[in-house]
């Protein structure tokens, strides 16, 4: 094979290689339902005798007794992904969908920097208010009215 062979097979290989990923880029992020807030099995439908109580004397509550404290659930009644908790005063604590308003994957705990990764890697997150921090969502996180009495938090769905 001589060298102008080699470059034209090697050019023709890489751009089969690219056009493969890029179509598959896209195709997963199209090939997840657009978003349906609160739509999955699982009891993600919005009820108002739909409640989560929880303490905050639980280990895996306890971030949320000071203020900026976080703390993720896993699949509940409300959400089959979860609820992202973030506790944004001495008397209130936020409550938000972890299903991305992209992609409908999960999205992850709040960082240091207060934003929720897409676990997608599409660079999608969002604040801790739930807004919109990067796209491509367009529409903020679902949130949940909330009310806090000494350590027991009730979530409403």
């Amino acid at each position: 094979m001589n060298r102008r062979e080699f470059i034209k097979n090697s050019c023709g290989f890489a751009c089969a290689c690219v056009g493969i990923s890029a179509i598959s880029l896209l195709q997963s992020c199209e090939d997840n339902k657009a978003y349906e807030q609160n739509t999955n099995e699982g009891g993600g439908t919005s009820d108002s005798d739909n409640q989560i109580v929880v303490s905050l004397q639980d280990s895996q509550y306890q971030s949320l007794t000071n203020v900026g404290g976080t703390a993720v659930m896993s699949s509940n009644s409300i959400d089959s992904l979860g609820l992202l908790l973030i506790r944004s005063s001495e008397t209130k604590i936020k409550a938000f969908s972890r299903r991305c308003t992209h992609s409908s994957y999960r999205v992850n705990a709040f960082n240091s920097q207060g934003l929720a990764v897409c676990s997608s890697g599409h660079g999608g997150s969002f604040n801790t208010s739930g807004q919109v921090a990067a796209g491509p969502p367009n529409a903020n996180l679902a949130s949940y009215n909330t009310t806090l009495e000494n350590n027991t938090l009730t979530i409403f769905g």
